[in-house]
């Protein structure tokens, strides 16, 4: 790709490459605003709100420079699965959204049970309670209801994402820019599978995420879309329709449960009632044994 910004100094540089952007074309396109995220991020700086530069993005403008963000970060790392976000009512009202949104978990991002985080690996670290789904085979179609979806899951998994919500100006973030960024996808932690008799039964899960043994967040399966398969339905689809592969051994995160939490060192426990999933965020270095690697 075409480095179009080569910044040294932060704030002013960032708008003087936006400017240099913006006059080469009277609605910057893409691959403009992809690079300035790609360049920014590449040198440890916050994530640039395209909106606040004058990005006027529409849904279809962000996904396009998700994908170019992706495509940039797959020629050394790999896909790992996907994850939905603003699945819940208040999550969308929140950004002024009518729909979810999805975007790319990386497979170097997953971490086991009992894994410990380092926290200054991350520069705005965030806990979000969630279930996952592991792929059983390939879905190459649109799926057409939970009842055939079920057929390609392999198991429900205990998952906690950890995302790096680390943008310059969280006054100003709406929902687009969010997903102009991949949804500030980082690491996420991942269970031992549930065992249920039918997928059906994850929707009675209830969750409560504890501090320290102390209770900080809780919330219900049915909060993702008010079904988690309708949920998974809408992510499969969505990812399929926008031509990003779905395979065999993938993970699928159907949203958070309940609040975005701060990533606050301690140690942790998410109980779902049928499983727990447990990890430790530490302030120094951590070995890789511990990180669940």
């Amino acid at each position: 790709m075409d480095r179009r910004c080569n910044i040294s100094t932060r704030r002013l540089a960032l708008v003087w490459c936006v400017i240099t952007v913006w006059t080469g074309a009277a609605n910057a396109d893409a691959d403009n605003w992809a690079e300035i995220i790609i360049g920014e991020t590449a040198k440890g700086a916050s994530m640039p709100v395209l909106s606040a530069y004058g990005a006027g993005l529409d849904v279809a403008t962000a996904y396009e420079i998700q994908r170019i963000v992706v495509e940039d970060a797959l020629e050394t790392r790999q896909i790992g699965g996907y994850k939905a976000g603003f699945t819940s009512a208040a999550a969308r009202a929140r950004f002024q959204l009518e729909k979810p949104l999805a975007g790319v978990l990386f497979a170097d991002g997953q971490l086991g049970d009992g894994a410990e985080i380092r926290r200054d690996a991350f520069k705005r670290l965030m806990v979000e309670v969630e279930i996952g789904y592991v792929l059983r085979s390939p879905i190459t179609r649109r799926i057409q209801s939970t009842a055939d979806l079920k057929t390609y899951v392999l198991h429900a998994v205990p998952a906690v994402e950890l995302p790096d919500v680390d943008y310059e100006d969280l006054g100003q973030l709406n929902g687009l820019d969010i997903v102009a960024t991949n949804m500030a996808v980082a690491a996420y932690l991942v269970g031992k599978p549930f065992r249920f008799t039918d997928l059906e039964e994850v929707n009675v899960l209830e969750v409560a995420l504890y501090r320290d043994g102390k209770l900080v967040d809780d919330g219900h399966a049915a909060n993702a879309l008010g079904d988690q398969l309708r949920a998974l339905l809408w992510l499969v689809n969505d990812r399929q329709a926008r031509g990003w592969p779905l395979r065999a051994g993938q993970l699928l995160l159907t949203g958070t449960l309940g609040k975005i939490n701060p990533g606050m060192t301690g140690n942790y426990t998410v109980n779902y009632g049928r499983g727990e999933l447990r990890f430790r965020i530490v302030e120094g270095a951590a070995s890789a044994a511990a990180q669940g690697r």
